[in-house]
């Protein structure tokens, strides 16, 4: 059986780059178009792409629960002051109704462009004017709307209409008012200006895609706020906004807040002036009825005995009208998540006033989320859940005071009871003066105390005109665009360059049906490679007759070598060749080992034994002379149909014969097995060129009369499916000592071709 080739002489490349360099730098002038067209396409895009630019903030969230504190002093001033957390605050600035009001108070539900030669451009720092609408909410989509400024009598022009500028106006696409541009940089070139208008809605969802708003870090109350914009300054607004629209919305709430509790003393103290205005005239009645105008040494004593145990008692009094209001609220607010908890001021308890006020901090914040977020969102649900977790404690809380506090009152209303009884030893007017007085002193006390309760609320107002926020850094902008990014442009267009050309090789040969390498033929049989022919363009079909001197005449004589004079191929001296259809070079094949042997100075013969195209005899002109067919059909010696080659010494053709009704069933008869062995008998050497598989499968039947077969496998034209068949059907195996002869192997890639080993190819560069 022929040796495979010897692994000696291939050179082994087993690392992986160098096995894809060998597949891919064959056709490097592929990829020198490509990235050329790829880098042309990248600096188009880059020249006339707008660039965007990218503007940065940063604030300061008050955060308690990160260590970032208020002094003492202004915590007890700010009565109001409730607890924030970062992340919430985050998911407040990101709002739709805190982006909805940037948008409208910039005026960017109206952008105005102005006209280039290639692109249009944003006029936001080159138009004169702007675009405003008074009810940005019915705005409806119109596109490319051209306008002219007038600067000389200071009106605009659309089509055939003027309108002036800083009033409201009527027009087709709604009430709308055209403003001086603040951010006009005072060019005067004459530009092509345009205003396109777009419902508030899908401008709202861009900046939010565009909007970044996170933390410094985990332990940080530092929020950085940034956007990405085609205008730097456009970008800075856009923060500068949004925070402005966040700190007023912050302030509003505590006001609110404030104004709540201010109220409720305020209403508190009406109450309690009536109620002083209304003894104070009952005493001046009293004195001017009676005529008394002093009291007795026992009744001042009784006073001032007495009045100690009515001051505590109507202090009793007060907190539980503080706490039944507030039992109220909770009771009646059960089911509802809304409203702001009454103050339980003068309720000397400081659990109950620290749950009250987590209470109030927790419900503000619902609210204040509940209008930028929906019903199912998890911070929304939380919060809720807290409301609802807190009210269960403040009214058992507020339950068992009001029973302590009212066996307090029963106690000093006993305690009242008997020292009224000792009035009746004191004159009837003067004890009547004395219970008017006592009511005097209490209303007089409450009052000043609630004066003083209502001082602290108007200062805690006071401090609530400022927020928690601080704004670290204003807005500022990127000096360079962040895209396009020109470095990972051009290295985007490179790699996808080479990724082009690499997925058309790819494609072009794993998708070929054809045999195109020899690692595919090893990967279809075990059978082996006897050689490689290259492909020749000469033409020549016997090209080592003339004893020319190319790789393809190196590579023919090499696999003569291999198959008659190798260690284990001695005993070679019949050889058939064949393959799996037409065209695939078995005769140049043929023809060309046979002249090779020949000019070793031994006697070959070579037969052409393919009835069907006659190759062999065509190629030695032989086509109508007498052949094998003759000697089957008419007995003719076989001595008078060998043609002796007139150019080969030694070599002499049997040709196929001059009749084109060639049986078949000849090739595997007896007689042609004589035949060959009788030649063989006389000769040094016998190729045979056998019919293909396609015309013949008959083939198989008459290897044995041969040493070895030789299947040639051409590239590009060899099918993979008709081998596989060939092999699944067993053909190849009934074969004697079969190989395989890879044949007319051609260069890959463009300009200078390679043939790469971990293709089967040997090393050799073709031109």
């Amino acid at each position: 059986m022929p040796s495979t080739q010897n692994k000696t002489f291939r050179a082994k490349e087993d690392d992986l780059f160098k096995q894809l360099l060998q597949k891919y730098l064959p056709f490097w002038p592929l990829y020198a178009l490509l990235i050329i067209i790829f880098l042309g396409v990248a600096y188009a895009y880059g020249k006339y792409t707008i660039p965007v630019y990218e503007a940065y903030s940063s604030v300061v969230i008050k955060d308690e629960s990160k260590g970032l504190n208020e002094s003492e002093m202004l915590q007890d001033l700010n009565l109001f002051r409730g607890k924030k957390l970062v992340e919430n605050e985050i998911e407040i600035l990101k709002s739709h109704s805190f982006i909805s009001d940037v948008v409208n108070n910039l005026g960017l539900y109206a952008d105005v462009v102005e006209e280039t030669r290639f692109r249009q451009m944003p006029a936001y720092l080159t138009s004169p004017i702007k675009v405003r609408f008074k009810d940005p909410s019915r705005i409806k989509k119109a596109e490319k709307i051209p306008f002219a400024f007038n600067r000389d009598n200071r009106t605009v022009t659309i089509g055939k209409d003027i309108f002036p500028i800083n009033q409201w106006v009527i027009t087709k696409w709604g009430e709308i008012s055209f403003v001086p541009n603040y951010k006009y940089n005072g060019d005067t070139v004459s530009r092509s200006l345009y205003f396109t208008l777009y419902p508030v809605q899908p401008i709202q969802a861009s900046l939010m895609n565009r909007l970044k708003v996170v933390p410094a870090s985990k332990l940080a109350t530092v929020i950085n706020i940034s956007i990405k914009d085609q205008v730097p300054d456009r970008a800075e607004d856009i923060l500068n906004e949004l925070v402005k629209v966040y700190t007023e919305a912050e302030i509003e709430d505590k006001n609110q807040r404030a104004a709540n509790t201010v109220a409720m003393v305020e209403n508190r103290i009406r109450s309690v002036a009536g109620q002083l205005d209304s003894v104070e005239n009952e005493i001046q009645r009293f004195r001017t009825n009676t005529g008394v105008i002093d009291i007795s040494a026992q009744g001042r004593q009784y006073l001032d005995n007495v009045g100690q145990y009515d001051r505590q008692l109507e202090q009793i009094k007060n907190q539980i009208a503080v706490l039944d209001e507030v039992e109220k609220f909770i009771v009646q607010k059960e089911s509802s998540s809304s409203g702001i908890i009454p103050s339980a001021v003068g309720v000397n308890d400081p659990a109950l006033n620290q749950m009250l006020d987590k209470l109030n901090e927790t419900q503000l914040e619902y609210e204040k989320l509940k209008r930028t977020t929906g019903e199912n969102s998890p911070i929304l649900i939380n919060l809720k859940e807290q409301i609802s977790s807190l009210k269960p404690g403040i009214l058992e809380n507020v339950r068992n005071q009001k029973i302590s506090l009212n066996i307090s009152k029963n106690s000093y209303t006993s305690t009242g009871s008997r020292y009224s009884a000792m009035l009746s030893a004191i004159p009837q007017k003067e004890k009547q003066l004395i219970e008017i007085s006592r009511q005097q002193v209490i209303k007089n006390q409450l009052y000043a105390f609630l004066l003083e309760k209502r001082e602290e609320a108007a200062l805690s107002f006071t401090s609530t005109n400022k927020g928690d926020t601080r704004i670290i850094d204003k807005a500022y902008s990127s000096v360079m665009p962040v895209s396009p990014n020109k470095f990972i442009l051009y290295l985007a267009a490179l790699i996808f360059a080479l990724g082009a050309g690499i997925v058309w090789v790819s494609l072009k040969e794993g998708l070929n049906k054809k045999i195109l390498f020899r690692s595919e033929l090893e990967k279809l049989s075990e059978l082996p490679v006897m050689g490689e022919i290259s492909y020749d363009s000469s033409k020549d079909p016997c090209l080592v007759r003339n004893n020319a001197v190319s790789p393809v005449a190196g590579q023919l004589k090499s696999l003569r070598n291999q198959l008659f004079f190798g260690a284990n191929n001695h005993q070679h001296k019949k050889i058939i060749i064949t393959s799996a259809n037409r065209g695939e070079g078995k005769a140049y094949l043929a023809s060309n080992l046979a002249v090779s042997l020949a000019m070793t100075n031994a006697k070959v013969v070579l037969i052409d034994l393919d009835f069907y195209t006659k190759e062999i005899s065509s190629l030695y002109n032989l086509e109508n002379a007498k052949g094998i067919i003759d000697y089957f059909t008419n007995a003719t010696p076989l001595q008078s149909l060998l043609h002796i080659d007139a150019v080969t010494k030694g070599l002499a053709i049997l040709p196929a014969g001059s009749s084109n009704s060639g049986n078949a069933e000849w090739l595997v008869s007896d007689k042609l097995e004589n035949l060959i062995n009788e030649l063989a008998a006389t000769n040094d050497y016998i190729v045979i060129t056998g019919p293909a598989f396609s015309d013949d499968v008959n083939i198989q039947a008459i290897s044995h009369i041969a040493d070895a077969s030789l299947f040639v496998i051409r590239q590009g034209v060899t099918s993979k499916a008709n081998l596989t068949m060939l092999l699944y059907n067993g053909h190849m195996e009934a074969l004697k000592n079969p190989a395989y002869v890879f044949n007319a192997v051609r260069g890959r890639g463009w300009g200078i071709k390679m043939f790469g080993n971990g293709f089967g190819y040997g090393n050799n560069p073709v031109a």
